[in-house]
């Protein structure tokens, strides 16, 4: 389905709304032509600004220049347009039903920002579709990262098995997104999936699964974590192994910490020292 086709078919829903509610446009402010100016001007920061005056907003010359930024090329731009249909009960249903319709389709660009509108509007009804599209290797490793990223945002426990499998991702940034998100899952128990993670090829990846295993306590991670602690190459790995280790606490860590305390960079050596004075 064209752009085109795939708007019109949203804002016709809309008209219906409009009918329903009037087209005064008085809200907490803005205005469309106001929304316009900020898209013209091409900057994040001034369309961010005047979507969110315009959050309660009534106005049917706003929505067709707001719908074309749900497929901006700038992720922080898109979630605002997302963000502001989220505030529009009517079409924010007809958008989720359209999203979920681009996360099956085969244009990687479209599900990508599919991914982004259903990670804004954070309805659990969205999981299955975006759990389906994180796995699907015919899409691109960006649309799979947004599509991780979006189930993070939803933040519920029925994710957890997609993003423990796209923590076995090809793609490095599908696994940090994985590894981000299983971070943002409400009452999250335990970072057992994570451990695999600690001594990955990616050096994002590596400092990540340290720092997430740190903060979920994960003790099963503890002999990974001293490995790297003593081995990898980049400091902020070996920083964040430290600091996870205090978190887990095990006095078993005690030799490699101390250890730590030599270590070539400075911020190993404070982390490793203030570690140690949380062991039990």
């Amino acid at each position: 389905m064209s752009n085109t086709k795939r708007i019109s078919t949203v804002l016709a829903a809309a008209a219906c709304t409009l009918l329903l509610v009037g087209t005064a446009t008085a809200g907490r402010g803005g205005s469309a032509a106001r929304i316009q100016n900020a898209i013209n001007t091409r900057s994040s920061d001034a369309i961010i600004a005047e979507l969110e005056r315009a959050e309660r907003l009534i106005c049917d010359a706003c929505i067709a220049p707001v719908m074309e930024l749900l497929d901006d090329d700038r992720y922080e731009v898109r979630e605002a347009a997302a963000w502001w249909f989220a505030r529009r009960p009517v079409m924010k249903r007809q958008l989720a039903e359209r999203s979920v319709a681009d996360l099956a389709g085969d244009d990687s660009r479209l599900a990508r920002n599919a991914a982004d509108v259903l990670g804004t509007f954070r309805h659990p009804d969205a999981i299955e579709a975006l759990a389906a599209a994180s796995s699907r290797t015919d899409l691109s490793g960006e649309a799979r990262a947004h599509a991780v990223r979006a189930l993070g945002r939803i933040g519920h426990a029925d994710a957890n098995g997609a993003l423990a499998a796209a923590m076995s991702d090809a793609d490095a940034a599908v696994r940090y997104e994985a590894l981000a998100a299983w971070l943002d899952i409400r009452r999250q128990d335990g970072a057992a999936p994570v451990v695999a993670l600690i001594d990955d090829a990616d050096v994002r990846v590596r400092a990540k699964a340290a720092a997430v295993a740190g903060e979920l306590r994960e003790a099963s991670a503890r002999v990974a974590l001293e490995a790297q602690l003593a081995s990898d190459p980049d400091p902020s790995v070996r920083r964040n192994a430290a600091w996870a280790l205090g978190r887990i606490g095990d006095r078993a860590s005690r030799d490699a910490l101390e250890a730590a305390r030599s270590d070539a960079s400075s911020l190993v050596r404070t982390t490793a020292r203030a570690a140690i004075s949380q062991l039990r």
